[in-house]
């Protein structure tokens, strides 16, 4: 049945028919000159049960905190991990999702995970969600300062290496030595063409942006020879998807970007997100459903005397494990048995819900969730024990899944209503949204009291909420 002039009052109608009861046999009162029958209790009770009978009723339930798990990383991850949170006073969420993305960027396109049909590099957009008092800047700039201390390094011997070039070539006109190429990794505040650029030269770079709003609403501000935000946009999703593009200039040669890789890593407020990324351009696009949001709800606040330092030790822990990433040798990731298996059924049943789905933007993010997890896979390898083993296995997989559906259950819940009530993204909510919205604020005992209640069939509620 659909709704008419508004939502109903699901919570009272639901409540008025479970909890309807059987009339009762009325029983006259025994006469005052007559003894009431003796009550011959028997010889043994029935035990009652440990747990009382709970009423089949909606009821506000208490949900567990959705977080992003560490415990298949390495010891002296973790250790790294929980020392930058308590030191930053930041939650431990975005700790966890700057330090996948900076191994992922270490380790390069040298790291690759082959499944049929697709090949898949560390790394992925990320978007860290929170108020300024959630201090994001800070443990990213401490987390990929690794990063930027090899840039510092291959910059000084690119500059060694372009002097003695460029005194070759006065000294002799005829040189036909090689150019030398400064192969970078951190990408700033640049512009479209110096990005393509480092990604024609096969590296693999990463955009590391404190405010992810100025990165957006810097789209087409390099206009100029055709230049425009679409087709910023049109490259940077063929970018994610490992797709080449061509670059095409009238005073320059045409360039093949060919098999790029990058990634994206910074945050935003809550506020402006939706302004930011519900655009029906970045939505409509795909180009939102490409990011993987991290957004804590709560986080416990940890007074500045009784957090912990971040010691030199803790430091060159964390530099040596970049470092060794930055040494490996190529290493061509596959899946064992196992976690081929369990990457196939998460990607049927992700499938499944995605053609079941109402709404084609979440039916877009559970699809987009099928590559995700295949990054993660890698990333988190790279962070565990086993980070120079050529096998991803099933206890692998199943942590990148678990990943995964956080990422899922975040952006769903709560990154797109922000979306969706944007100004410039507003999308009516569907039944499926709003039986979705009663079942996480409350806890759904009985599907047929629901269906009965809305008129539809309990069928149609299972369905509804299995495709969470």
């Amino acid at each position: 049945m659909p709704f008419v002039g508004g939502q109903p009052d699901v919570l009272s109608l639901v409540n008025a028919e479970v909890e309807k009861v059987e009339p009762t046999t009325k029983v006259s009162l025994t006469p005052p000159n007559e003894q009431p029958p003796s009550l011959v209790l028997p010889e043994s009770l029935p035990t009652p049960p440990k747990k009382p009978r709970e009423l089949q009723h909606l009821k506000a339930s208490t949900f567990a905190e959705p977080i992003i798990p560490i415990d298949w990383l390495s010891q002296s991850v973790r250790e790294y991990i929980r020392t930058v949170a308590e030191s930053f006073g930041c939650p431990q969420d975005f700790v966890v999702a700057i330090c996948l993305t900076t191994a992922g960027i270490a380790a390069g396109k040298k790291v690759l995970l082959t499944t049929n049909p697709y090949t898949n590099y560390p790394c992925d957009f990320i978007c860290m969600v929170g108020k300024p008092s959630r201090n994001k800047t800070g443990p990213l700039k401490e987390i990929t300062r690794p990063l930027r201390e090899y840039d510092k390094a291959n910059f000084a011997k690119y500059s060694e290496a372009r002097a003695v070039y460029d005194k070759s070539k006065r000294e002799d006109r005829n040189f036909g030595g090689e150019q030398p190429i400064f192969h970078q990794r951190v990408a700033g505040d640049s512009s479209p063409e110096s990005r393509n650029a480092l990604l024609a030269q096969g590296d693999m770079i990463i955009i590391v942006a404190d405010e992810l709003k100025s990165f957006v609403d810097s789209f087409g501000r390099y206009s100029k020879g055709g230049y425009g935000s679409g087709t910023e946009v049109s490259q940077l999703l063929s970018t994610w998807s490992n797709v080449c593009f061509t670059i095409n200039r009238k005073s320059e040669d045409t360039k093949l970007v060919d098999d790029p890789a990058m990634s994206i890593i910074g945050g935003i407020q809550p506020g402006p997100l939706g302004k930011t990324f519900g655009t029906d351009a970045l939505m409509d696009s795909g180009f939102t459903q490409r990011f993987l949001f991290v957004y804590p709800d709560k986080a416990e606040f940890i007074k500045r005397l009784d957090r912990k330092r971040m010691t030199p030790e803790m430091r060159d822990s964390w530099s040596n494990i970049i470092g060794r990433l930055f040494g490996m040798e190529p290493l061509t990731l596959q899946l064992s048995h196992e976690a081929e298996r369990l990457y196939f059924d998460y990607a049927d049943a992700n499938d499944m819900k995605a053609d079941a789905e109402e709404d084609d933007y979440i039916g877009g993010v559970r699809q987009k969730m099928n590559i995700h997890v295949l990054r993660l896979a890698i990333m988190t390898h790279l962070l565990s024990d086993h980070w120079n083993e050529p096998v991803i296995t099933g206890e692998g997989m199943e942590y990148a899944i678990r990943l995964a559906d956080y990422f899922t259950q975040i952006h769903v819940e709560r990154i797109y209503p922000l979306l969706r009530d944007s100004t410039g993204g507003s999308r009516p909510m569907t039944n499926g949204d709003l039986i979705r919205a009663v079942n996480r604020q409350f806890k759904i005992k009985s599907q047929n009291a629901l269906a009965e209640a809305l008129g539809v069939s309990q069928q149609y509620i299972n369905k509804i909420l299995k495709g969470q």
